[in-house]
């Protein structure tokens, strides 16, 4: 009898533990189920505010591709972006994706994006400062973000630096990048090595009379009416420059007074022809004496100058 009543309550230990662990199972796929579903791009939640969630109103709304990056000095982490409604009480996900500093990440494709959220771990920055960067490019034959925004212009190769739409106090900076196959461009700035050469209207290989001999890293920048820019990176050998001939005449172009250049220039030659013709002179009136004797008597008068001291009568 005894042996009954234990194996009876050793059964129903065992089948409440049952009980038990069935209920927490379900409610653990219960809110599993939950947090799957509110990260399923086009769910709704609820708004968070936290210290992880910024939000940005654009004057114009955003479509297309969206990219993410993260300043300089981030962490990589995966950040949500959410469409937030006008009630300012639910958020829509658009999508996700582990952002990283210097490169763009696809995160999801949008349209007509006006107000955002973005959350993310280890979004904290100091105030005032961008915490994530957002590029929007409405087609893709506009130019492939990965560093830079990659594109062709006029055959070649370069970058679109896309116009900045989020205001500068803005926790999420927002760009657009735009078409400029149809937009004129204002100027063509040119650099070497860092330090500006020359304007033009006109898109040309760099005039390499401004540059000295050896290798030069030629930044070629065109500024459109829209405000958008292409970034062109070339590389220029000149050769060695023995004669010096070549770094005379970049840094006659390179001079802003090229009149006072070329005049400081002209009054050297002058003065090194001036300095030879002297010397000529003085060399060949020397010769004329030595020709004569002078130059001979006087010679061996200062190698012997006791000859004379002995003429000397007291």
């Amino acid at each position: 009898m005894l042996r009954n009543n234990k194996k009876t309550t050793l059964i129903l230990s065992l089948q409440i533990i049952s009980l038990v662990l069935g209920l927490l199972s379900v409610l653990a796929l219960k809110g599993s189920a939950q947090a799957s579903t509110s990260l399923i791009p086009g769910a709704k939640t609820t708004c968070a505010n936290s210290s992880s969630s910024y939000y940005d109103s654009l004057n114009q709304p955003i479509s297309g591709s969206i990219y993410v990056r993260l300043p300089a000095g981030s962490s990589p982490t995966v950040i949500y972006l959410y469409s937030e409604t006008a009630s300012n009480s639910s958020c829509q996900l658009i999508g996700g994706a582990k952002a990283e500093v210097g490169h763009w990440t696809f995160i999801a494709n949008s349209s007509g994006l006006s107000n955002l959220m973005i959350q993310g771990q280890g979004l904290n920055s100091e105030p005032h400062s961008v915490v994530a960067e957002l590029l929007a490019v409405p087609t893709a034959s506009i130019c492939t973000p990965i560093v830079v925004c990659d594109t062709t212009y006029a055959g070649i190769s370069g970058s679109l630096q896309p116009n900045l739409i989020s205001d500068t106090t803005d926790r999420v900076a927002v760009y657009v990048a735009n078409t400029v196959a149809d937009i004129k461009y204002t100027n063509i700035n040119y650099y070497a090595d860092g330090a500006f050469l020359y304007s033009s209207t006109q898109l040309r290989p760099v005039n390499q009379d401004f540059l000295p001999g050896g290798t030069h890293a030629i930044f070629i920048q065109l500024v459109f009416v829209n405000g958008e820019k292409i970034n062109i990176n070339q590389s220029v050998d000149m050769g060695m420059d023995w004669s010096g001939l070549l770094r005379v005449r970049s840094n006659f172009y390179r001079s802003h007074n090229k009149f006072l250049f070329a005049s400081v220039i002209v009054i050297t030659i002058a003065l090194a022809i001036v300095a030879l013709w002297l010397a000529r002179i003085i060399h060949k009136r020397h010769e004329f004496r030595i020709d004569r004797g002078t130059d001979e008597s006087e010679e061996v008068d200062m190698l012997n100058p006791s000859d004379h001291s002995d003429n000397i009568k007291p």
